[in-house]
């Protein structure tokens, strides 16, 4: 009789203990909790004497990226060949399209324009450059610096049609650590910066004829 009571405690235990573990994780507790990141675009003060006049219009096709980058997931590179992705820290949206969108966001400050568009547009309007660029790294790298190397072109467009320009840029942040998710973000927005910076200077500083 003493020991079906014990089997019966036991048993009672184990019952209550599986419900407190099921209803733990249906609360979320005992598991980090999952954090999202924007890329930010630069602040409206800062174009400075880079700034063009507004009669040029900008066309940019959404970015392209490589497989490794193509998910939510924020990269962290710990060496040459070995690859981090955090598992709570995520993008709040698909990295191409947060690209884009700050780029947008930056050419337009550092153009002074309201004439920078995203491809594709619902009323397709000619522009006089179209802007495609190809990333090949965006990310932390294993000494804890910001990291973006990418292969742009300006693709000019009726009256500029014989103009074209195109490199491949690589920029690399300050050392900023490998622990501060916030801090690598607000890098990684930096170097960005800086890219468009690159490609505006490309830019003729004129209006349409």
């Amino acid at each position: 009789m003493i020991v079906q009571c014990v089997r019966v405690l036991v048993l009672c235990w184990i019952g209550m203990s599986g419900l407190y573990g099921c209803s733990s994780i249906l609360k979320g507790e005992g598991s980090p909790a999952t954090r999202y990141y924007l890329l930010s675009s630069m602040n409206k003060g800062a174009a400075g004497d880079t700034a063009f006049h507004r009669e040029i219009r900008l066309a940019m096709e959404p970015v392209e990226l490589p497989d490794y980058l193509s998910r939510l997931q924020i990269v962290h590179r710990l060496g040459d060949h070995r690859l981090a992705f955090g598992e709570t820290d995520l993008w709040g949206e698909d990295l191409d399209s947060g690209l884009t969108r700050v780029m947008v966001e930056n050419f337009s400050r550092l153009m002074n324009s309201n004439n920078v568009w995203r491809l594709p547009m619902k009323n397709p309007v000619q522009p006089d450059f179209r802007l495609r660029v190809q990333f090949i790294r965006f990310e932390v790298d294993s000494d804890g610096r910001a990291l973006l190397s990418a292969r742009w072109t300006l693709q000019g467009q009726g009256a500029y049609k014989d103009q074209t320009f195109g490199t491949i840029s690589e920029i690399h942040g300050g050392s900023i650590g490998t622990q501060n998710t916030d801090a690598q973000v607000a890098a990684l927005s930096a170097v960005l910066e800086t890219f468009c910076r690159e490609i505006a200077a490309n830019i003729p500083n004129q209006g349409r004829s």
